[in-house]
């Protein structure tokens, strides 16, 4: 009986470290992404972006692999993870010692997205909330390209097609309208917008929308244009936009996000203004004032859009990088001449390459030109471009319309890749201006549609210290730094 209790003993030993064995070299392949597909299905006929989970006994620990493509490959080197697998939430727990104190460059879109998923991932992971510190030059709202934004929510290229992660990105931004609306209502001025037609090209392109996405998009033909926007809508027909496409009156809707931030933080997080010195101070200054500015907090994102490279932010990440400033000025026009209460203008997004927004207090929005040059383009050019581009989208708003003023914002447009322009997130390349710095930068003129997705995957990376977090949800997200390191 002993001998045979100890044969058992001797077996059960050495299937348990025959076990421990294997799976001190055991890998397993992340073939599925955070919305079910495989990579494979996602990226058919295309290269793919797969990921191996070495255990930490292996040669070679962690190692994210990407197929070679034109563009080259994301080294290992410049991705930073944490050798833990993503479902472990218990380890991510322990985790956020190094990000409780967070500091977010930038309360525009990015910013407070950024911010609002850092608190709501924080109570799904079962943490202790991340103290949030956003660091502007103005109150929510008020100041840089968002504040200025034409706010048209919507999935579509300029041709009409589905974006990259449009419609999943729609629904995120939704999700993020709700909560700002629950502060501040007025932060949506429509549940529609309209797509119009000028050119032979331009129907053709709207109606396959119209047959592609008709959980989105709808055929109207130019008399039902003109019931619906007024018949000084001089187009060949559109479709009108709905299902989650809305206009956004910008600024209220920042205003809306903070204080739903303000709110989930138990009034924790916290908004600080830029000292208004630093403006004029040179580029070593500032370099020495943003280290000492930031080196209280565990965490930094930088998302602060152009500020990031006019007030010299960033430093040896801003060489090379791939992302140019466009200038953009729209016109707010004044909708009370007498002669425009008679009109059948009904004051509804219209675009087509231009467009026209409605903004409180009877006005529209004219936006917006794209420039590339040092010197801003003067008031009388801003107004001949625009009114040239736009006038057959509504010929009342410029007959009878009244310049009220015109606005200016800087855009960080990212260079176009396969997938489109794509924002920039990530960890910084260089820790110069902070030891542990984010990026969220590059949505140029699709803030609306990926500040709620691209937050998001940002935020539950930081949260998890693993910036693999990122590509494990978006696959192509290292995009730029491909670029960076080529």
């Amino acid at each position: 009986m002993v001998r045979l209790i100890l044969f058992h003993l001797i077996v059960g030993m050495s299937l348990l470290q025959s076990c421990r064995a294997r799976t001190g070299n055991v890998h397993v392949r992340k073939n599925y992404d955070r919305y079910g597909q495989t990579h494979r299905q996602r990226h058919q006929g295309q290269n793919v972006v797969a990921y191996t989970i070495h255990s930490k006994g292996s040669e070679e620990g962690r190692r994210i692999q990407r197929s070679f493509q034109p563009g080259g490959f994301t080294p290992s080197s410049a991705i930073h993870t944490n050798n833990r697998d993503d479902t472990d939430i218990s380890m991510i727990s322990q985790s956020l010692t190094s990000s409780k104190n967070i500091a977010i460059v930038g309360g525009g879109l990015a910013g407070l997205s950024t911010a609002w998923f850092l608190l709501t991932k924080s109570v799904k992971y079962n943490m202790d909330q991340p103290r949030i510190t956003i660091i502007d030059k103005a109150l929510p709202g008020q100041g840089g390209a968002s504040s200025v934004a034409g706010g048209l929510l919507h999935p579509f290229s300029p041709r009409g097609k589905m974006i990259h992660l449009g419609s999943t990105g729609l629904h995120i931004s939704n999700e993020l309208v709700e909560k700002a609306r629950l502060h501040n209502p007025e932060c949506v001025l429509r549940n529609q917008l309209y797509r119009v037609a000028l050119t032979d090209k331009n129907v053709k392109d709207l109606q396959e929308t119209a047959l592609s996405h008709p959980e989105y998009a709808t055929w109207l033909s130019s008399r039902e244009i003109e019931e619906q926007c007024g018949s000084s809508t001089n187009c060949l027909g559109g479709v009108v936009l709905s299902s989650g496409c809305k206009v956004i009156h910008v600024p209220s809707y920042l205003q809306g996000l903070w204080k739903a931030c303000e709110d989930l933080s138990k009034h924790d997080a916290t908004w600080a203004l830029i000292d208004a010195d630093t403006d004029n101070s040179c580029c070593a200054t500032k370099k020495s004032y943003w280290k000492d500015r930031l080196d209280e907090y565990d965490t930094v994102v930088l998302a602060a859009g152009s500020g990031l490279f006019k007030d010299s932010i960033l430093q040896k990440d801003a060489v090379d990088f791939p992302v140019e400033l466009v200038r953009g000025q729209s016109v707010e026009m004044l909708l009370d001449d007498p002669n425009m209460a008679e009109s059948d203008f009904t004051n509804e997004a219209i675009l087509c390459g231009k467009y026209l927004a409605p903004l409180p207090q009877n006005r529209v929005l004219v936006g917006a030109t794209h420039e590339y040059k040092e010197e801003p383009l003067g008031r009388d050019d801003v107004l001949k471009e625009l009114h040239k581009r736009s006038f057959d989208l509504s010929h009342d708003v410029w007959h009878h319309g009244q310049v009220d003023r015109i606005t200016t914002g800087y855009r960080v447009q990212s260079r176009r890749g396969p997938r489109g322009r794509m924002p920039i997130i990530g960890k910084s390349l260089y820790d110069d201006v902070h030891r542990n710095s984010w990026l969220f930068s590059g949505l140029s003129a699709r803030g609306l549609i990926y500040h709620g997705i691209f937050g998001q995957t940002l935020s539950e990376a930081i949260l998890k210290d693993d910036e693999g977090e990122i590509l494990r949800q978006i696959p192509e997200a290292f995009w730029w730094k491909t670029t960076s390191n080529s």
